[in-house]
């Protein structure tokens, strides 16, 4: 082969190359701009000694310096092509309609999608049972938008789900993520077409939800008006029933009203308002904490460390275990302590799996995940999509009706390798950081026989005239753990609630088998800790799984185990 025939072949693969990196980052959500701009740049020196091979064999002169600066010139033309092309068309409508979300849940967004749909009825937004929850109403030539629900809700209750709608701040909540739909924009594009040769009222699509608007009102009073979280899923569907997030905000102060005698005014208003729920007292109403709140969960993640402990018995060992008052793992740290002294009296000397998770023996649970290691460990974490911080996603995508953030197996890289570090995650301590959700979804895996299902929040959209447009469905995401697993860890929550610590989750449901965790988890040195508790019910076969989640709120076998309690009888109160 001649040295032309190598230069073509290699010319080739060079652009190949580049052609699969562009080809691989134009299509990349708008959140992941940076991998984007890593394949356009490093594109570049391909496109660029591609172009150089092309060139005929010359002389070193003029001429060839000439080509060699025309190449470079046209390949920073290119990589300009290319950015303007996905912003301009293949990401254009993204752009348009994204909405970013600080870590304080604010949201920025293009009032511009705003603005546009000013003079269309926004779709109604109901519960699953047909409760209109949001609606529009005509105000002259503009729309307002309305929400019915505070004719029997407190707002706040569902403003984590809503979101607000906004002339001046943007969007958020489902009004953001199904924007499009709510406008007409998408599902009603050939009404769309007629109503601008014809004419005629601009109105959009309807989102049914799954939500129970009495479940989530209930759940929000349970509450109490104390931050924090409740979340209810049907695990036989991953159908969110409730999420509830508090503090929560009124909607309407960040609705503009056309029909305002001084819209300087009402623009005051609105402001106003959102500088008071921007405040640093306010409590961050804008934060979804369901979603987007990262927590230490304490001990209710001993229930992970319990199914990998199951998952791998030959290391483990779970059966063959002891509770002592302190466990060192590593004698240049401190030990690990149990939180009750003499736990041992109760689980036994040696002890089983189903007594140190009903007593939640921290010691024991240390041991478990120094047996397991990080790689057996961290396997089990990922099977319930908890990450290691250099594979985690800018957001979790099997949630995807609101935004959600990925929950976090540690922060440091080479925690786990240090002893002390593994121990105290396997008892829900160390560098964890996950989202409420996160432990609901554990929660319903083990209620749906080891299957995590995908959750979601709206259950079809439909256009006017009823029609439908799209439809969710029960979706799995994996088989996270064995049938037989599930059914093992189903009897040790069972145990829970029927003689352990967190068994008066049992009182609010009298005559009903219930499955739970507490956890008390620690996170700023000299605050109280946050109160957990996840809960599965009914036993024999389970329709619901909770987690709830009181910040600072004290003790989860008692402040949890009674929020969770509460929830549960407001479930089967409300189904």
């Amino acid at each position: 082969m001649g040295l032309w025939g190598a230069r073509s072949i290699l010319r080739a693969g060079l652009a190949l190359a580049a052609l699969a990196l562009v080809s691989y980052g134009i299509f990349q959500p708008v959140e992941a701009d940076v991998r984007w701009l890593i394949c356009l740049w490093a594109s570049a020196p391909l496109i660029g000694l591609a172009g150089w091979l092309s060139q005929p064999v010359a002389p070193r002169g003029i001429p060839r310096s000439v080509y060699n600066v025309g190449l470079v010139i046209l390949v920073g033309f290119g990589l300009l092509s290319l950015q303007l092309l996905r912003q301009q068309f293949v990401q254009a409508d993204a752009i348009y309609n994204y909405v970013a979300v600080g870590a304080d849940g604010s949201t920025t967004s293009n009032v511009r999608p705003v603005l546009d749909s000013q003079r269309v009825l926004r779709g109604q937004i109901v519960d699953r049972r047909g409760t209109v929850l949001a609606d529009s109403e005509p105000v002259g030539d503009f729309a307002r938008r309305t929400y019915p629900l505070v004719n029997s809700y407190d707002p706040t209750a569902f403003s984590n789900i809503l979101g607000f709608f906004s002339t001046r701040y943007g969007q958020s909540g489902l009004e953001a993520t199904y924007s499009a739909y709510l406008t007409g924009d998408r599902g009603n594009e050939i009404q769309r077409i007629q109503e601008q040769f014809v004419g005629g009222e601009r109105r959009g699509n309807r989102l049914v939800l799954t939500l129970n608007a009495d479940l989530q009102a209930r759940a929000a009073q349970a509450l109490n008006g104390r931050s924090g979280s409740v979340v209810v899923l049907d695990p036989r569907t991953g159908a969110v029933l409730a999420m509830v997030s508090q503090p929560g905000f009124d909607p309407r102060g960040l609705s503009f009203d056309p029909s305002a005698a001084d819209w300087d005014v009402e623009n005051a208003r609105i402001a106003a308002y959102w500088s008071q729920i921007n405040a640093d007292s306010a409590g961050q109403p804008l934060l979804n904490r369901p979603s987007q709140g990262l927590y230490p969960p304490g001990s209710t993640f001993k229930t992970l460390t319990a199914i990998s402990a199951l998952e791998h018995q030959g290391v483990a060992q779970p059966n063959s275990i002891t509770c002592p008052q302190e466990y060192r793992p590593d004698p240049s740290a401190p030990p690990v302590v149990n939180a009750v002294d003499n736990l041992s009296s109760l689980t036994g000397d040696p002890a089983s799996l189903e007594k140190v998770y009903a007593y939640s023996c921290n010691t024991a649970f240390a041991q478990y995940a120094v047996r397991l290691g990080p790689d057996l460990f961290g396997d089990t974490a990922r099977q319930f999509d908890i990450y290691p911080p250099q594979k985690a996603p800018s957001l979790y995508g099997e949630f995807s009706d609101l935004p959600t953030a990925a929950s976090l197996l540690y922060v440091d890289p080479g925690f786990l390798n240090q002893p002390r570090g593994m121990a105290d995650t396997g008892y829900g301590q160390g560098q964890l950081l996950v989202t409420p959700l996160e432990m609901a979804m554990m929660t319903a895996a083990i209620a749906n026989d080891g299957v995590m299902m995908r959750p979601y929040l709206v259950q079809k959209i439909t256009r006017p005239d009823g029609s439908l447009i799209v439809e969710q469905s029960a979706r799995p995401i994996r088989r996270a753990m064995s049938a037989a697993i599930a059914k093992i860890m189903q009897a040790d929550m069972s145990a829970v609630a029927r003689y352990g610590f967190g068994r008066s989750v049992s009182e609010y449901v009298p005559g009903i088998a219930v499955g739970g965790k507490s956890g008390t988890a620690e996170h700023v040195p000299g605050a109280p800790p946050h109160a957990w508790f996840i809960a599965l019910a009914p036993l024999e076969k389970p329709r619901f799984a909770i987690a709830v989640m009181v910040e600072s709120g004290g003790e989860g076998s008692s402040v949890g185990a009674r929020l969770a309690g509460e929830v549960l009888a407001a479930a089967f109160a409300t189904e």
